[in-house]
């Protein structure tokens, strides 16, 4: 059908299925549990004392939220959001593991930072997410 003045309407492809948002969640949660695992251990130590600032911690985290709140908007459903940082959460949790003698995210300053902050991160995504959806439903 066309508008008038012979425009076409815009077609818009179906929403995506259930399985594919939350298999589309899960491996965006896993991926990002990966970097961040990586990258987590990244530090920056003050002056000859114990002082530490884990950056790369704080830098996984932010990778977290983005991808969590892209997801989020992505599927127009602000739950997708936590099962993206459930996936997270899994990811960090088994490699975290003490398998042997080597474990991948110690109990140091920065794998604190790193498991802990998931579970703090993923409700503020999924948040961040709720909240501009409502604001572009208005």
């Amino acid at each position: 059908m066309s508008e008038p003045g012979g425009l076409e309407a815009p077609r818009y492809p179906r929403p995506p299925k259930r399985w594919a948002l939350i298999t589309a969640a899960l491996g965006a949660g896993v991926g990002s549990g990966l970097l961040g695992t990586s990258l987590h251990s990244h530090a920056w130590y003050v002056g000859t004392g114990p002082t530490v600032f884990p950056y790369g911690a704080a830098l996984a985290l932010l990778l977290l939220v983005a991808v969590a709140l892209y997801v989020g908007l992505w599927s127009e459903n602000a739950w997708v959001s936590v099962l993206c940082g459930a996936g997270a959460y899994i990811t960090a949790g088994a490699l975290s593991l003490q398998l042997g003698s080597v474990g991948i995210i110690t109990g140091n300053v920065q794998g604190s930072v790193w498991i802990y902050g998931i579970a703090i991160m993923t409700p503020v995504a999924a948040w961040l997410a709720w909240a501009v959806l409502r604001s572009q439903r208005k």
